[in-house]
């Protein structure tokens, strides 16, 4: 675990004992949505070519047939220095400071030669309105006299390093996914071309440099290494030497409406001020204040603006991959995570942004009736991985056959939008993706013979369940998925009876959804009336969950798999995980059975645990545990509790549930047939929570004590 991060306010800061420092690099993350740099430093000597590279969201590569990987793409944050004709020594490690107010990332460190002593400033930032630029600024400050000679430009020897779907094996094999087409140089800068390997995807690089007056430039011309130019000059006492970079990038398959050439008249300074307003205009409707706890509401910010730097909100053909765009991690595939963990945020906090996520799986639902048919079943079943296209690139057989829920989670989260955005733009989509899904369940369901359905070879959230049957979050949430569908069916009969033709629906159809509903097993205990996970939990073997841990890091590492699936254990939330989602099917005599059997089982050997249990306990008045678990999830990544933040990227669902650990946990709101209401569980300590959410296309405020909570519309140019 970690403790080199300082949070203070707006400010997040860190010092690296020097270059590669893999944490660092996660943690310091920058982005604009669209696309972003994990937080190498541009100057570091080392290559690394699998470790620096730029991602754009949706630029995928074929890496064997059929399966593809978020590219690693070129990058513009690179440069070489060399000082006396030396590149020099390094000393006293790097400092870090991330400004969230306007997303600059801020690096410094020193280096010795010639006698010198040169102060290195680096400097980079991305703009939420100019979703295609990135600027930077070197500064370089010596204490004596030297000549000095700056390299920089593109980056083209970036590569990936495929990670393989099991988590505990490593890779060492890295492959180059971007052809090189060429570059064009004009005076102070030059454009880059590259296509994608097997999905021909292609990126467009323009970049805009300026440097001191006095420094000699050069072209550089190194094909599959880089292209840029070559600055000389003399670094000289109490003179800094600025060289500013800009860069625009591009693909064949951009949609945001706001993409934009490269403003070639402003200047960096300019630029960040500009920004600046942006993400502004963006933390106004989401940033969270907490009175009597600053330290809560400094990690909150990191999460909620790495939440925002992750999402590309006027794009509906991407989604959020399970490390947004910080790594290549389980190959930038879209889960679960977006739909049940992350997207809640964006549906409170920026409309927009969630609406582009549900129409991505609205438009993946082509690719979703192929997978189903892929699998011998029928209507739409939507991949456990999806990449750009929506085909499925999970390569573990058992995972993807049955981690069904997916199907069903997707559903949900499309409802959710609907009842609170009141987007009925969307309405007409969501009941075919309704009628569509329910075919599917209709077809992977099984009629036991003493009456009713089985729901066989699944598996739930508790992935250390293995392969079982009747998974109680699955089931609820496919007579969730039956419902919409027989609501959405029943529309279509009164209101569109040209569509309910053009589906093919009958009612003979409709009688089986509802059969299926109906008689849909869910697992109880037979003595007790409490509900079980599945069918086979209880015939599993007793075991101290602690003698399976050591710290934080998963059991996985320490015990095969095979044998976790054979221990009463749970590896992350799943009854506890159904009931937060789902609170008003559930009694307060329930919830407490479930949380006095379960919690005290789970492992928490995912990252999606420990802010699932705090959301829980929040609901229900447990106070200690959910400050408890609360803690965890919000320094997660902070602190590296996990161990893996550095190796695998920043856990975007953590960092999306413990935003609704807060929301709708400790300040309890929750939306009623007559609007938003509260029924806040507030922290010891905290003495006022205030945030704001849209609901219906109205921005609300909402401002809760201990005392109790209200929420309103806000009123008009009124600031936080």
């Amino acid at each position: 675990m970690r403790d080199d991060i300082v949070l203070n306010g707006w400010l997040v800061r860190g010092k690296s004992s020097g270059f590669g420092d893999p944490f660092f690099e996660s943690l310091f993350f920058t982005g604009n949505g669209r696309m972003g740099l994990r937080g190498y430093v541009a100057g570091e000597p080392a290559a690394r070519p699998a470790e620096k590279g730029l991602f754009v969201a949706g630029m995928f590569a074929g890496i064997k047939p059929g399966i593809t990987d978020l590219v690693n793409l070129p990058t513009p944050a690179w440069h070489r220095l060399l000082l006396g004709g030396e590149p020099g020594i390094p000393e006293g490690g790097v400092t870090y400071t991330l400004d969230l107010a306007c997303g600059l990332l801020t690096q410094q460190y020193t280096l010795l030669a010639g006698g010198a002593r040169v102060a290195v400033t680096e400097q980079r930032f991305f703009d939420p309105d100019r979703p295609a630029l990135l600027a930077q600024r070197l500064t370089l400050c010596s204490d004596r006299a030297i000549t000095a000679v700056v390299i920089t430009g593109l980056f083209s020897a970036s590569c990936n390093r495929p990670v393989p779907d099991d988590q505990v094996k490593e890779s060492t094999e890295t492959v180059q996914l971007m052809a090189a087409l060429g570059a064009e140089f004009v005076p102070g800068g030059l454009t880059a071309r590259y296509r994608a390997r097997a999905t021909g995807l292609e990126l467009v690089q323009q970049l805009l440099l300026r440097q001191p007056a006095a420094w000699q430039a050069e072209e550089l011309r190194r094909p599959g290494e880089a292209w840029g130019y070559t600055f000389t000059g003399e670094l000289r006492p109490g003179r800094a030497a600025c060289f500013d970079k800009l860069c625009g990038v591009y693909t064949s398959r951009d949609k945001d409406p706001l993409l934009a050439p490269l403003p070639a008249r402003a200047g960096f300074d300019e630029l960040l001020a500009q920004a600046r307003s942006a993400w502004q205009a963006r933390w106004q409707e989401s940033d969270l204040r907490i009175e009597g706890d600053k330290a809560s509401e400094a990690a909150l910010r990191y999460c909620v603006y790495q939440l925002m730097a992750n999402c590309s909100p006027r794009d509906d053909t991407v989604s959020i991959g399970a490390r947004g765009l910080t790594h290549t991690r389980y190959k930038g595939c879209y889960f679960w995570d977006t739909d049940l963990f992350m997207m809640p945020f964006y549906l409170l906090t920026h409309p927009q942004a969630a609406q582009s996520l549900e129409r991505y799986r609205v438009g993946c639902l082509p690719a979703a009736r192929a997978h189903a048919q892929k699998m011998n079943g029928a209507g739409a079943r939507y991949p456990w991985m999806a990449a750009f296209d929506g085909s499925e690139q999970c390569e573990s057989w058992d995972i993807g056959a049955s981690e069904v829920h997916i199907t069903a989670d997707v559903v949900f989260a499309l409802e959710q939008y609907l009842q609170i955005s009141g987007d009925q733009a969307l309405a007409p989509a969501a009941r075919e993706v309704y009628v569509e899904t329910a075919r599917f369940w209709a077809s992977r369901c099984t009629p036991d013979p003493a009456g009713g359905y089985n729901l066989l070879f699944c598996k739930g959230p508790d992935e250390y369940c293995g392969i079982t049957s009747n998974n109680l979050f699955t089931g609820w949430l496919v007579r969730h998925n039956l419902r919409l569908a027989l609501a959405a069916a029943r529309y279509l009969q009164s209101q569109e009876p040209a569509r309910w033709q053009a589906l093919s629906l009958s009612e003979q159809e409709l009688q089986g959804w509802q059969a299926l509903h109906d008689g849909l097993k869910l697992p109880k205990d037979p003595l007790t009336g409490h509900w079980r996970t599945d069918d086979t939990f209880h015939l599993l073997e007793p075991v101290d969950p602690a003698g399976l841990k050591q710290g934080s890091e998963a059991s996985y590492h320490r015990v095969c798999f095979d044998r976790l699936q054979r221990y009463r254990v749970i590896k992350q939330a799943d009854v506890l995980l159904l009931m937060t989602r789902l609170p008003q099917d559930f009694t307060p005599q329930e919830k407490l059975a479930a949380w006095q059997e379960f919690e005290p089982l789970c492992l928490h050997d995912s990252t999606l645990s420990f802010a699932t249990h705090a959301l829980f306990a929040a609901q229900n008045g447990l106070a200690a545990a959910a400050w408890s678990y609360f803690e965890k999830a919000l320094y997660l990544d902070l602190r590296d509790i996990m161990g893996n933040t550095g190796k695998e990227g920043l856990h975007l669902a953590c960092l999306g549930e413990s935003w609704q650990a807060v929301v709708f946990g400790f300040a309890g709101l929750h939306f009623t047939p007559d609007g938003p209401r509260l029924a806040p569980h507030l922290p010891q300590g905290w003495k006022c929570l205030r945030f704001r959410f849209y609901w219906h296309g109205v921005q609300y405020e909402a401002r809760v004590t201990p005392e109790g909570g209200d929420c309103r519309p806000r009123q008009t140019g009124a600031a936080f």
